[in-house]
Formats: structure tokens, C-alpha cells, sequence
């Protein structure tokens, strides 16, 4: 797996973000992301336009990633 920080640019449905890499580039990525005190629902981490991330992506597609960090 690689990993890259990012940019949140655009929040889409479904828990999907539009993200601009450091090259510039754009790219989706889902989250999936929750506050490590347990219940993923109650404690969701909110992701807005502008948020710093760290995606990480499998190596066969760099289109799309996964969000796994806020920083």
C-alpha cells in the first residue's frame, strides 16, 4: 500500500471525497475514518473542504484511495 497526504476539495454522497494530491492531482477516495474511542457512528470524524489527509492507495489502482488519517 502507498501512502500520500492530500486535500479535501469536495464532500460527494455516500461518504466519498474529492482530493488533490501534492502533484496536483484529483482523486476519490472513500472514508473511512472514525475516532478511536469505539462506536464508528457516534463518533464519526467529519471531513470539510480544506482538511489535510493521509490516503492510502493499492498499488493496482492510484485513482481511487481510502482516507486513513485527519492530520
Amino acid at each position: 500500500m502507498k501512502t500520500v497526504e492530500a486535500i479535501v476539495i469536495e464532500e460527494l454522497p455516500g461518504l466519498l471525497y474529492r482530493l488533490e494530491l501534492e502533484n496536483k492531482a484529483h482523486v476519490l477516495a472513500h472514508g473511512s475514518l472514525s475516532a478511536p474511542a469505539g462506536n464508528a457512528v457516534r463518533n464519526w470524524v467529519r471531513l470539510l473542504p480544506g482538511d489535510r489527509v493521509e490516503v492510502e492507495f493499492a498499488e493496482r489502482d492510484l485513482t481511487r484511495g481510502r482516507i486513513v488519517r485527519k492530520l
